[in-house]
C-alpha cells in the first residue's frame, strides 16, 4: 500500500494562506465600523420623524386625576375633555368646563334621587345654547375656586387657577376678587351681608368686642368684609371661625360654639330654623352672582354674549320664574331684571 504523505508547506497556488490566521487590512475595519454608525444615524432620525409626526394626545385630568360627574340639563357629562387645555368637541367647538357647587339654596343643590339641580342649570344651558358654545359642568368643592384662611388674605382656588376648568359659577364680584379673577355680567342681585345669632339670645351687632364670629369658608361675607364695617366696633378683637357650608354654621350657632355668624341673607335662607338676623347690615359685593373666570380665558364674553340674548328674548325671565316653583322650597332666587 503506497503512504500519503501531507506536505508540510501549504500550498502555493492558493491566493490565502490557510495555516495563518486572516487579518483585514485596517483601513477596511474602520470603513465597515463607518458604514454601521451611519446606518443606526439614519434609523434614529427616521424614528424621530415618525414621532414628531404624530399628533400630541394630551392627558387631561380634573382635579388632580379625579373626574367628577357633570351634570346639566341637555349637556354633555364632564370629564372627555377639558376647555381649559384647548380641547375640541366632535363637531371642532371649543369645549368650556363651568365648576359647579352643591350646597347654595335653591342656585345649586343634591336633589333626593341624588343628582345636582337647581337655578344654575338651566341658565348655564340656555345661555351656552344662545351662544353656541359647548359647555359642560363639574362639581368641585366652593374652596378650589376660591379660598380663605383665618387670618389670611382671601385668594384664588387651585381648581380655577391651574386651569382645571374655564369658570366657576355665581360668584359675587367683591373687592378682593377683582384682584384676582374676571367676571361676567352678573344674573342675580348682590345681597346684604348680617349677623345671624341663636333665637332667644341677646347680641348686640353693633359691639362684637371679644365676640366668637363664623364665617363662610371662602365666601363673599369673610371677615375682611367685616373689618370695612365701620359703625360695628370691636371687628379687630373677634375671634374668627371658618366652616365651610351654611349648614354647619347653623348648627355653630345653635349648640353655642359660636356667638353668632356673619354672612350674606341668601346663603342663610335655607337654614333659619332656631336664627335670628340682625337688623344692620352691610354690603360686602361690588356686583351680584355672576361667572368667575380667569383674566387670560375668554368664557366672560362668550356668556356675556348668551346672556344678553336670553335675557332680551325673555329666556332668562322664565328660568327665574321656573326657578321659584322648582326650588323655592330651597330659598329665593333675585334675578337682575330683564
Amino acid at each position: 500500500m503506497e503512504e500519503y504523505k501531507m506536505e508540510s508547506n501549504p500550498r502555493r497556488d492558493s491566493t490565502m494562506n490557510l495555516t495563518e490566521p486572516v487579518v483585514a487590512p485596517a483601513s477596511r475595519v474602520l470603513t465597515i465600523v463607518v458604514g454601521i454608525c451611519a446606518l443606526v444615524s439614519v434609523a434614529a432620525v427616521v424614528v424621530a420623524a415618525v414621532a414628531l409626526s404624530r399628533p400630541s394626545v394630551p392627558n387631561i385630568s380634573v382635579s388632580g386625576g379625579n373626574t367628577y360627574p357633570g351634570s346639566s340639563s341637555g349637556m354633555a357629562s364632564a370629564g372627555s375633555s377639558a376647555g381649559s387645555t384647548g380641547q375640541m368637541s366632535s363637531n371642532n367647538r371649543k369645549i368650556w368646563n363651568i365648576a359647579v357647587g352643591h350646597n347654595y339654596g335653591a342656585h345649586e343643590y343634591i336633589d333626593t334621587t341624588g343628582y345636582l339641580t337647581g337655578f344654575y342649570f338651566p341658565l348655564i344651558e340656555a345661555v351656552c345654547n344662545a351662544a353656541g358654545a359647548d359647555c359642560r359642568t363639574i362639581w368641585e368643592p366652593y374652596t378650589n375656586c376660591w379660598d380663605s384662611e383665618v387670618g389670611q388674605h382671601s385668594r384664588g382656588g387651585q381648581g380655577l387657577l391651574d386651569k382645571w376648568y374655564d369658570a366657576c359659577t355665581g360668584w359675587y364680584t367683591t373687592v378682593d376678587r377683582v384682584q384676582v379673577f374676571a367676571f361676567s355680567q352678573p344674573f342675580l342681585l348682590p345681597p346684604k351681608s348680617f349677623f345671624f345669632y341663636k333665637s332667644g339670645n341677646t347680641f348686640d351687632a353693633t359691639n362684637v368686642a371679644s365676640k366668637t364670629i363664623g364665617f363662610l369658608d371662602g365666601w363673599a361675607s369673610d371677615e375682611k368684609c367685616l373689618a370695612r364695617w365701620s359703625a360695628v366696633s370691636g371687628r379687630e378683637s373677634i375671634t374668627a371661625i371658618h366652616v365651610k357650608y351654611p349648614d354647619e354654621l347653623r348648627q355653630k350657632i345653635i349648640s353655642g360654639e359660636l356667638d353668632a355668624g356673619f354672612a350674606a341673607s341668601v346663603d342663610m335662607d335655607s337654614y333659619m330654623t332656631g336664627l335670628t338676623k340682625s337688623s344692620a347690615s352691610f354690603s360686602c359685593m361690588i356686583a351680584g352672582n355672576a361667572m368667575m373666570t380667569r383674566k387670560d380665558n375668554s368664557f366672560s364674553s362668550v356668556w356675556n354674549e348668551g346672556f344678553n340674548k336670553i335675557r332680551s328674548n325673555g329666556k332668562f325671565s322664565q328660568i327665574c320664574k321656573d326657578a321659584a316653583s322648582a326650588h323655592g322650597a330651597k330659598g329665593t332666587v333675585n334675578c337682575v331684571g330683564s
